[in-house]
């Protein structure tokens, strides 16, 4: 029980920061792009699926633009979508 809440606590989506967004439906990353910028975030980059895409928002109005659960929010962590720092910073 420990290691399934250890999974759901990393897993679960920042109120705002970045975020994981992953089709459950063909994977289509254009749909995946305009349900986030008609929510509000900005585009990162592709996501480690077929599909998904790592953004940058406010989780609650991101969701409020999937209308059929057909796209599943999630926490992007540095190690899978992207460097872990913040965007234009310096190496």
């Amino acid at each position: 029980m420990a290691i399934i809440a250890l999974v759901v606590v990393t897993m679960w989506p920042p109120v705002s920061g970045n975020m994981l967004l992953v089709p459950m439906t063909g994977g289509d990353a254009n749909q995946v792009a305009r349900v986030a910028l008609a929510g509000g975030a900005a585009l990162v980059g592709a996501g480690p699926f077929r599909g998904s895409m790592v953004v940058t928002g406010n989780r609650s109005r991101i969701e409020r633009e999937i209308m059929s659960w057909n796209i599943v929010v999630l926490a992007a962590p540095p190690a899978g979508c992207g460097t872990g720092r913040a965007p234009g910073a310096l190496a």
